[in-house]
């Protein structure tokens, strides 16, 4: 075991004792995130502990750990059926045998609207029967998700067809890199701090990310070029709760968890959505002389895009059936929900808006 996960577990159970959950007084709860306490994401986790905060009148609390100080990102899931941290930040691309349902939210579904994929993700979180047992093995309870923003293509030259993509070598990862590859792409793994010399020497052809990242990296300034594919979005990680903290709960302290769950997929799906305009306009009207070229793909172009993306679908639901999911039910339930929530859009706009 890591020093910080041994350093976690004995100050998760110092704040136990000092506060025991549960009891008349107090609570509090750590909170472990492997991000910085900066940025949209951490300002969204610190309105959701504010939430938790004012909803159970002062009893429930969290205490943030940000940057893997009480457990690095791969060790969250575990740490919180360990018991080393009351909840935190699970990212299923890193356990995926033990999350292979949740991970579904990862995969190239057509579901490129924030406030439609999360709400869906975290319906099918909630009431799905798989993954309720996928969790409870875990040791975790599900509280709620995140999400990436649709995932977009940036490139050094202009791409007008799908056609093009044959022969370029492009930074992509998961299924979505799968999926350019049998659509002829070179694909090519890296971190994003190490893309930007590689689009700007030519390493590159073109690199997967969001409009957030592409402005945060200012890759624009190196590959002016984006064909806006909407292509699904990265939302198989979220917050959870160890299981053992949620269980000795009474139910109004774990409604108020609950609700506050609820709660937080419209309040990041707004400051997701209102960020991914901002950083849009901002790059395509220019930042300091660099501009953004935004290019759409034809309807023609755009139905190969999701058959390339639906050869993934089929391989996780092989895989995890093979592995004892029922995929297919798994994946029933998911697209049902998200055409509920598609259905919900258009006849009442999104909740903020109401």
């Amino acid at each position: 075991m890591k020093f910080n996960a041994v350093f976690g577990a004995a100050l998760a159970l110092t704040f136990s004792l000092a506060a025991p959950i549960g009891s008349a007084s107090a609570a509090m709860l750590t909170f472990s995130d492997y991000g910085p306490s900066r940025g949209s994401r951490a300002k969204a986790l610190e309105w959701f502990a504010d939430t938790i905060k004012d909803t159970s009148g002062g009893k429930l609390e969290l205490q943030f750990f940000w940057g893997g100080s009480l457990l690095g990102g791969k060790a969250t899931l575990q740490g919180l059926g360990d018991g080393a941290a009351d909840m935190g930040t699970v990212v299923g691309f890193f356990t995926p045998a033990q999350l292979r349902g949740y991970n579904i939210g990862d995969l190239p579904v057509d579901n490129s609207d924030v406030w439609v994929g999360m709400s869906a993700l975290h319906t099918l979180s909630r009431t799905n029967a798989a993954l309720k047992v996928e969790f409870d093995k875990a040791g975790v309870h599900y509280v709620s998700t995140y999400s990436t923003t649709p995932v977009q293509l940036v490139c050094r030259k202009e791409i007008s067809s799908i056609e093009d993509l044959k022969g370029l070598k492009i930074r992509a990862s998961g299924p979505y890199g799968k999926a350019l590859a049998s659509l002829g792409a070179e694909i090519v793994s890296m971190g994003q701090p190490d893309v930007y010399q590689a689009l700007d020497s030519g390493l590159v052809d073109c690199n997967q990310n969001y409009y957030y990242a592409i402005r945060s990296y200012k890759q624009y300034e190196v590959a002016p070029y984006l064909i806006e594919l909407d292509w699904g979005q990265n939302m198989a990680f979220g917050i959870f709760m160890s299981k053992a903290s949620y269980d000795r709960l009474d139910d109004a302290e774990k409604a108020v968890i609950d609700a506050a769950g609820d709660s937080f997929i419209d309040h990041f799906a707004e400051v997701q959505m209102t960020g991914l305009e901002a950083d849009k306009k901002a790059m395509v009207e220019g930042i300091d002389g660099k501009s953004l070229t935004v290019i759409h793909l034809s309807d023609g172009d755009r139905a190969k895009l999701l058959a390339a993306g639906r050869t993934q679908i089929d391989a996780w639901a092989k895989a995890s059936t093979e592995a004892g999911l029922d995929a297919a039910g798994v994946l029933a339930d998911y697209e049902g929900d998200i055409a509920q929530y598609a259905a919900e859009l258009k006849e009442k706009g999104y909740p903020w808006k109401r």
